[in-house]
């Protein structure tokens, strides 16, 4: 038991750094046009809803805990670029 632990504790520090990098969202808060990961995100949020409207309860339900998902991790999306473009303007003058 202790040897899982201790292995766990050790394999940490690395995790730990591993989890900082976010290469697609660093894609999108350094592209100027929106990239076709939107698209994507709008196709299925399209999808979720076909299943809203028309799956199993259990089905309409999953669907509908996802597209708050997508809904609030769109909104972290634009919260981030537009304090972006606020420091950008406030670098610029």
């Amino acid at each position: 038991m202790k040897s899982a632990q201790n292995t766990h504790a050790a394999a940490a520090p690395a995790e730990d750094i591993g989890w900082r990098h976010f290469p697609e969202f660093e894609k999108l808060l350094t592209a100027e046009a929106p990239p076709a990961l939107l698209a994507k995100i709008e196709k299925t949020c399209r999808q979720l809803n076909e299943v809203v409207q028309s799956g199993s309860a259990e089905d309409r339900l999953r669907a509908e805990h996802a597209m708050t998902a997508y809904g609030r991790s769109l909104d972290l999306l634009h919260m981030l670029t537009d304090l972006r473009d606020k420091a950008a303007q406030q670098g610029n003058k």
